[in-house]
């Protein structure tokens, strides 16, 4: 089974907004699937509803999925909430739909106090990957996380630990798909499972890998895409469309 025209991925991509990190897995999506990536600006400490009025304009105008990355997991459920046309599935990937670290959510100012620099970076981007660390993507990341200004990565980090969407996710009806990693250090495994209990429709695929599961295993990832999109989207009669049939 295969589409007539690439169905467009709209990818929103991870705290660091760069959108940087993402070649392989486009390459793996190739032809299927089109990959567009938004970046998000570097200098402006927006917060998730500002991010969202950035994303609007750039939706495509022809069938698409949302593969909302971390960070930006709550950008893909408001999305998703205000039911764009052409939009016909939400992917999650190591993501959440209210602060993933409950325990620390009234030191949010705390944030600001954190030691960012590129010793940091280094060993920031080594934890994250566990024993899935490579020169070659280390080294991606650690680029990535410099180039965004310490004040805009913390603002974001503050906006992680006071977002709450889960009531939006609750109300979802399109297909639903959560990537998980299970080697995932971040954002640990009853983020997924809250997420099914707001929303049992959604699909749960867990994959061995760190939190950069798209970046770690990117053929993985872009199989698990396919299958999704074939079982839920172009196999679902109620969303065909000439470009897209079977």
């Amino acid at each position: 089974m295969r589409v007539n025209k690439a169905l467009t991925i709209l990818l929103l991509p991870g705290l660091d907004g760069t959108g940087t990190l993402y070649q392989q897995l486009a390459e793996q999506l190739t032809p299927d699937f089109q990959l567009q990536v938004i970046a998000y600006p570097l200098d402006q400490l927006w917060g998730y509803s500002e991010l969202l009025d950035f994303i609007r304009p750039q939706l495509p105008q022809s069938p698409y999925v949302v593969l909302a990355e971390s960070f930006s997991g709550p950008l893909g459920i408001m999305l998703a909430a205000e039911q764009p046309m052409h939009l016909k599935a939400l992917v999650l990937c190591c993501t959440f739909g209210r602060n993933p670290l409950p325990a620390i959510k009234g030191l949010a100012n705390a944030v600001d106090k954190l030691p960012w620099n590129e010793f940091v970076h280094h060993w920031t981007a080594l934890w994250l990957q566990g024993r899935f660390a490579s020169v070659h993507l280390s080294a991606l990341l650690e680029k990535a996380l410099t180039m965004v200004p310490e004040r805009v990565i913390k603002h974001r980090a503050k906006q992680v630990l006071q977002v709450d969407v889960l009531d939006k996710f609750h109300n979802l009806t399109l297909p639903l798909l959560y990537l998980q990693a299970r080697q995932d250090r971040l954002i640990w495994a009853f983020n997924a499972t809250t997420l099914m209990q707001y929303n049992p429709g959604m699909k749960l695929v867990r994959l061995d890998a760190p939190h950069f599961l798209l970046q770690a295993i990117p053929a993985l990832a872009a199989r698990e895409l396919k299958q999704f999109v074939t079982e839920h989207i172009q196999s679902d009669p109620t969303s065909a469309n000439p470009e897209f049939a079977c």
